[in-house]
């Protein structure tokens, strides 16, 4: 018996809708926290002195309290009962928040992420700096071969998933060169290069971190990036014998 395409195609539809999981809730850290002090925390954060409206959103209690109005900004759970999908959604230039004045208007990305956040909850979490590391299991991977630790099964997931697979290892030169620029902002001498490639050590790439890690050039180049532009530029001039001013 042959079913007609559409009935066909129905079917089909409808078996894949089941098949279908639910998307992962939000993550409050990752997905609305950045949102929220981008846009809100200035007017509506820990500041007590610059808050407006009474109204503070970097916290459950505040976001969810009644406000003067008789609001509340978020009605966990209840997206259309919430001040703030009010806000954001309004087209009156009065109304619409953030404020036009601040010109930094929401995404509709943006605007679909807080909607959603409130639909499932308006679960609010500790600042990642607050909580404590959570160690995860190492995911299963299907190259075995090729992760040596831990780090190398998670890396390796996430190219799995992308159907991608790792590059072949880079020679010894290149590993030396790339680790030397990356702790020292310096290339290997050659000397350094030739002894690296001489020593058939199981840890002969650890020694030669190992050794760049004591190296006074390594704590130069982790300092670079808390020194100022004119810091830079006085050192260079001087390194290079034309003096400097100032």
């Amino acid at each position: 018996m042959k079913y007609p395409l559409t009935l066909l195609t129905a079917q089909l539809l409808v078996s894949l809708s089941g098949m279908a999981t639910e998307p992962a809730p939000l993550s409050f850290n990752k997905d609305i926290r950045p949102i929220l002090s981008d846009r809100c925390f200035a007017c509506h954060g820990p500041d007590g002195e610059k808050r407006k409206a009474g109204l503070r959103l970097d916290t459950a209690e505040g976001a969810t309290a009644l406000l003067e109005s008789g609001e509340r900004a978020i009605v966990p759970g209840k997206s259309k009962e919430s001040a703030l999908f009010e806000r954001i959604h309004s087209s009156d230039p009065k109304e619409i928040m953030p404020p036009a004045k601040l010109n930094r208007p929401l995404s509709e990305a943006e605007r679909g992420f807080l909607t959603r956040w409130i639909d499932e909850g308006a679960v609010y979490a500790k600042h990642w700096a607050f909580s404590p590391p959570e160690k995860y299991p190492a995911p299963a991977v299907k190259d075995c071969a090729w992760a040596k630790d831990d780090i190398d099964r998670f890396i390796l997931q996430k190219l799995e998933d992308q159907g991608l697979a790792p590059n072949a290892e880079a020679d010894r030169a290149a590993l030396l060169r790339r680790v030397s620029f990356v702790l020292t902002g310096l290339p290997p001498t050659p000397e350094q290069l030739a002894a690296f490639l001489r020593d058939p050590a199981p840890n002969a790439y650890e020694k030669q971190v190992d050794a760049l890690l004591a190296s006074p050039r390594y704590g130069e180049r982790m300092a670079l990036d808390w020194r100022t532009p004119m810091d830079i530029s006085r050192t260079m001039a001087v390194s290079s014998g034309r003096g400097a001013t100032g």
